[in-house]
């Protein structure tokens, strides 16, 4: 089977949960498959964090050079056989006939919170993949409720739901390393704190994490990644309460396990996921999950996060109050470990390929 994957992703992002997924598939194709696999790469995309760790044969990589991080202009490429070609980021291929094209839709986040330029942009970037594809990914089954409501496919094109993986690299700690002891005192985190990483923009509901440590004196709030804290994000907070704020612009997965294993909880108020991998790696962690009851974070953590009904911290304290409870929070921890277990970049990126393998065998393709 020929493979093309196009390594947008690795120039329009330094790290992000999109390059991982990538990152996992192209590890995956290379280690685990025969396929004769090639990349649509550039110089670019090589200091993204994921890109830095792949070693690929040169013989395998198609420099797009100045299109490299153009997703508004297709790769212009010749190529007569038959061929999958799925891009990272929705960016298309011209000049090749006998084409399959795969797209992952990992949500639909610009069609409901975007500024009005903004969503159009990018959703007549999204659309247009879709409508070119015969094979569409969507990677959590509320992202296949959206795509059926606001883009239905045809009948000549397949959809199908392939749940992302979370790295092994987040797991229980029983006993810390002297690296980790020295990583958890030099960052002051011996007192109780919540933890939220990710993005901050409006649906992600940022505010209500700080309304809690500005309500909650004996908690710290510690951040990790999401960009630097901009002034109305830390008007948010009290002069008290933003003193008991610790700021992380980006971690290794290692320092980010030390985080989950040491958390009173993860925070995740989001009002609106594609998936919600935090969630997966808090569970796998051994951390609890506070998140907004929606969908998808319903669908990833089932029953085992504490779910509020509305951002209010009258739900917060009653749904919360038994954290402190050891058999309480263990029973919560356990129901995360057998949650997570469902996902594994491994399960994901095998079935990405044996979607490749169907389009590629359908004789109506």
């Amino acid at each position: 089977m020929n493979i093309f994957l196009d390594n947008i992703i690795f120039s329009k992002s330094k790290n992000g949960g999109i390059s991982n997924y990538w990152y996992e598939l192209i590890q995956y194709l290379e280690n685990k498959t025969n396929s004769n696999v090639s990349y649509f790469d550039s110089q670019s995309g090589l200091t993204n964090f994921h890109r830095e760790k792949i070693l690929l044969q040169e013989s395998k990589l198609i420099d797009v050079k100045s299109k490299g991080h153009n997703r508004l202009l297709p790769i212009s490429f010749k190529y007569d056989e038959k061929m999958i070609f799925h891009s990272s980021y929705y960016r298309g291929l011209v000049g090749c006939k006998k084409k399959i094209e795969v797209t992952t839709v990992y949500d639909f986040i610009h069609s409901f919170y975007s500024s009005f330029p903004n969503k159009q942009i990018h959703n007549h970037l999204k659309f247009n993949a879709i409508k070119r594809s015969k094979g569409v990914i969507c990677i959590s089954h509320n992202t296949y409720n959206d795509l059926n409501k606001l883009y239905p496919l045809k009948k000549n094109q397949n959809a199908t739901v392939i749940h992302v993986g979370v790295s092994d690299d987040y797991f229980p700690i029983s006993n810390y390393t002297h690296d980790e002891l020295n990583f958890i005192n030099k960052s002051k985190l011996e007192d109780d704190f919540l933890l939220f990483v990710g993005g901050r923009t409006n649906y992600k509901n940022f505010d209500f994490a700080a309304s809690i440590i500005n309500e909650k004196k004996n908690l710290k709030l510690v951040i990790v990644g999401g960009g630097s804290l901009k002034e109305s994000e830390i008007k948010l907070f009290s002069k008290d309460s933003l003193e008991r704020v610790i700021f992380f612009p980006t971690l290794e997965n290692k320092e980010l396990n030390i985080l989950f294993n040491k958390a009173k909880a993860l925070i995740y108020p989001s009002s609106y996921e594609g998936f919600g991998i935090p969630v997966v790696e808090a569970m796998r962690a051994g951390c609890p999950v506070i998140g907004l009851n929606n969908a998808t974070i319903r669908e990833v953590a089932e029953n085992s996060a504490i779910l509020l009904d509305s951002l209010s911290l009258t739900e917060f304290d009653t749904k919360t109050k038994n954290l402190n409870d050891s058999q309480w929070r263990n029973e919560v921890i356990e129901k995360g470990f057998i949650e997570s277990k469902k996902y594994s970049w491994e399960k994901c990126s095998k079935e990405t390929f044996e979607f490749y393998q169907f389009l590629y065998d359908s004789p109506s393709l």
